[in-house]
């Protein structure tokens, strides 16, 4: 383990916060190694994470600088993990006294060793530069129960897309699943679109140059993603999207914000009912959710109002569902692009999200698209509980 890394504890994290969220709100004070949301919450009752900072000098001094930042509306309180391995000065997992330890033998020079007496470089090879094993073949912490998998640092699925891929978080559940329809206005051009979970999208395309020219074009892709990078390998936060069936909610009480405050208590809200006085059904309603483990979601949440209590059942709905942009009939193009898969890439006359013109790979200025690309509105019906009627498989 890297002795460098500085594990921070994170508490009052706003509610349905991601790990991806927490990362990138923090990022701008250094090097950002890992960051973690977890689902239950402190002793006060709010949400906390931890996050890993690289190479960090004065431990103490750092805390003091970001204590107090807000991430939405809540100020964080952050403190050094005080457990963390991490923060203990030492290079490798030691056994902690007293403790019995089913799966790890002798800690010999840093690297624990497996029952059968072979080391972790023993299993997995030599790493790519040929001069023995790196720190990212040895894990951070070797279970004490449960199955574990050392996979080899060679393995590397989707490295043929190293240059011909980005990888993207989109900003919201809307335009995830208008992606498609969104590339045909610009006139993007692309070879393929992979669902990630959450609302994250692998783009493929046909050669390294398309890709470059497109990921250089914020004024195309800045309202459509959070963020967007080079597919090189990198790891991204566990998400996904939770649809909630809300069962029990009285009449009264059947009120979008209602939906909003209870889905909340799982995750960030991505999708709740609008129009709800028109739903044949309001027995039940579905609101859509982002969260960041893979458990099912059955629970309860009790509603007080006006010194009264009502019991509504909130359970997730088994069907696996993808966005609809995956679907097209005619998936994402009519064949390779005979030069760069952005025509005339430049923002609408809107005047909505205008930036600078960015230069094209000659030099050139590039030239409006004359529409607006923004992520359009939702042109989906309700259907019972006001879900969208977004495609399931």
């Amino acid at each position: 383990m890297d002795a460098n890394i500085t594990k921070l504890f994170v508490s009052n994290l706003p509610e349905g916060c991601t790990p991806w969220e927490l990362r990138k709100g923090l990022e701008c004070f250094g090097a950002i190694t890992g960051s973690y949301v977890a689902r239950k919450r402190d002793k006060g009752g709010c949400r906390f994470g931890f996050v890993s900072f690289k190479d960090i000098k004065d431990k103490t001094e750092f805390v003091k600088s970001i204590s107090g930042v807000k991430l939405g509306d809540n100020k964080l309180r952050i403190n050094i993990a005080r457990f963390a391995v991490e923060n203990s000065g030492v290079s490798g997992q030691q056994e902690i006294k007293g403790s019995k330890s089913k799966v790890t033998g002798a800690v010999s020079g840093g690297r624990p060793q497996l029952r059968d007496g072979r080391s972790y470089s023993d299993v997995v090879g030599k790493s790519f530069g040929g001069g023995g094993p790196s720190r990212s073949q040895q894990p951070d912490v070797v279970p004490e129960h449960g199955k574990y998998v050392v996979v080899p640092d060679k393995t590397g699925a989707f490295s043929s897309l190293f240059g011909l891929a980005l990888v993207g978080r989109v900003v919201n559940l809307e335009t995830l699943v208008d992606f498609d329809k969104l590339l045909n206005i610009a006139k993007v051009s692309v070879a393929n679109m992979q669902y990630l979970g959450g609302l994250s999208l692998l783009i493929s395309f046909h050669d390294v140059e398309a890709a470059k020219k497109f990921l250089d074009s914020k004024v195309i892709w800045g309202p459509w993603f959070s963020r967007l990078d080079s597919w090189n390998g990198q790891t991204f936060p566990m998400e996904r999207v939770a649809w909630l069936r809300m069962i029990g909610i009285p009449i009264h009480l059947f009120d979008p914000e209602v939906m909003v405050q209870i889905g909340e208590q799982f995750g960030k809200v991505l999708h709740a009912p609008k129009f709800v006085e028109e739903d044949p059904d309001v027995s039940v309603c579905s609101v859509g959710v982002l969260v960041g483990d893979s458990g099912r979601i059955n629970d309860s949440v009790t509603l007080f109002w006006n010194k009264k209590s009502y019991r509504i059942w909130v359970e997730e709905e088994h069907e696996v569902w993808v966005p609809d942009c995956l679907n097209s009939s005619g998936r994402f193009d009519s064949g390779p692009a005979t030069s760069s898969p952005v025509v005339n890439m430049q923002c609408s006359g809107s005047g909505v999200n205008e930036e600078p013109l960015e230069k094209g790979d000659s030099g050139e200025d590039e030239k409006s698209f004359g529409v607006n690309v923004d992520s359009p509105p939702c042109m989906f019906s309700p259907n019972a509980g006001g879900k969208r009627n977004w495609r399931r498989v």
